[in-house]
């Protein structure tokens, strides 16, 4: 038949009794004559727990001997897993990241993958055998253990596939696929039978937690086809996740919300801003690219009525206090701006294909946010998005009136002017 990978989430195997539920999945793909690789979270919320014994030991953690302790979490998880599934009369062996030659850069918590030397995997499927692999961890350079940070278990996962010649990856979940929108925040949110790797980077990358935006890039990259499917309707196919060409055309396919962004303002002076000022935040952006720290919604105003600019991006909330620091460090260089960071937003973006010729979709968000008097606070467009930001207390609401808007609940999900 064919090569598959298969991830099960936290979820999937939050106990013993899931954990049998996703070894009979493992095993019914192989008994049908697939080569079937595991990738496995930790168990529910293991990883918590682990996070929540350290910080009562230590109010800063090293983060070495954090991913030491988080590591632990998968090594349970693939133990007891091959043991299910040789309880079902079929062979496994289980593999920790290092033992399946994943490897990856030192960077503790938040580190790469750089490599994956799968020849222990490739063995172990050719000897019949269901490799169960440890996700979110790998070994660095340095022989250290070393974790992937969030989503790091979907990223061993499509890595993996891409490293074994896989035909697919099998994402299983405690959802049934992608949808237009969460379907906690819109009840009536609808499932997509498939959408391009484009679509559903832009949506991972800008608050749905579906799945990882680095695994969606690896898979794009490798040209991994992927499944998102829910481990308790296994006969359900979920959503593909595949090349555009392959997924329909939507102008619209969907929206996600990121209720975990700040925004950052700096009002400086116009008096020599010119080769200085820029010069200043070249400097500031090159320090948040060392430290990983990602920013969006960048945008440049100029204020006629005053004798000042402002610069404003947002970032993740939790890089807040690091950003300010570095602002403040370069306070001369940046013209010593007036600092305003505004943690009480949400950024909502709504995704399709070729959006900056269809100024009709801006159009549309606009008006119905304008006719529900929610504020827009910030916007940007980009051919496959359009993100706005408001406050989080209208945050719901507003995508409730957008998702309407654009009829995202119907069998037709392109837009009609």
């Amino acid at each position: 038949m064919g090569r598959l990978v298969q991830k099960f989430g936290g979820t999937s195997v939050a106990d013993v009794k899931r954990i049998r539920k996703a070894a009979e999945i493992a095993v019914k793909n192989a008994s049908e004559g697939n080569e079937v690789a595991i990738v496995v979270s930790a168990m529910g919320h293991t990883t918590d727990r682990l996070i929540s014994m350290a910080e009562e030991i230590s109010e800063n953690p090293d983060a070495r001997e954090m991913d030491m302790l988080l590591s632990t979490g998968e090594q349970v998880s693939i133990a007891l897993m091959s043991m299910a599934i040789q309880s079902l009369g079929w062979q496994a062996r289980s593999f920790t990241g290092q033992q399946a030659g994943i490897m990856t850069g030192s960077s503790h918590g938040t580190a790469n993958i750089r490599e994956i030397r799968p020849e222990r995997i490739e063995s172990s499927l050719q000897r019949g055998e269901i490799a169960v692999v440890a996700g979110f961890q790998g070994i660095s350079d340095c022989n250290d253990i070393t974790t992937l940070g969030r989503g790091g278990s979907d990223t061993t996962a499509v890595a993996l596939a891409g490293a074994i010649a896989a035909e697919r990856c099998d994402i299983y979940t405690d959802v049934s696929g992608v949808y237009t929108c969460d379907p906690r925040i819109v009840p009536e949110a609808r499932r997509l039978e498939a959408i391009s790797y484009e679509e559903m980077l832009e949506l991972a990358a800008t608050g749905a937690q579906v799945m990882a935006s680095r695994s969606i890039e690896l898979a794009m990259d490798s040209h991994v086809p992927i499944r998102v499917r829910s481990t308790f309707e296994p006969d359900d196919t979920g959503t593909l996740i595949t090349h555009r060409l392959s997924a329909p055309e939507y102008t619209v396919c969907g929206l996600s919300l990121d209720l975990n962004q700040a925004s950052i303002n700096l009002k400086c002076p116009s008096i020599d801003l010119d080769a200085k000022r820029v010069e200043g935040v070249s400097s500031l952006f090159t320090r948040l690219q060392e430290l990983n720290i990602s920013t969006d919604m960048v945008m440049l105003l100029a204020h006629e009525d005053e004798d000042c600019q402002e610069f404003a991006f947002t970032v993740e909330k939790r890089a807040v206090p690091r950003v300010l620091s570095i602002i403040e460090s370069l306070g001369k260089a940046l013209g010593s701006p007036h600092i305003h960071c505004d943690t009480d937003i949400a950024r909502i973006s709504v995704v399709g294909r070729r959006l900056t010729s269809k100024p009709e979709v801006v159009a549309k968000v606009f008006d119905e946010l304008s006719t529900a008097a929610i504020p827009v606070l910030m916007v940007t467009s980009a051919d496959l998005r359009v993100s706005i930001v408001v406050p989080s207390a209208y945050a719901k609401e507003a995508v409730q009136l957008i998702h309407r808007r654009f009829n995202l609940s119907e069998l037709a999900i392109d837009f009609t002017p």
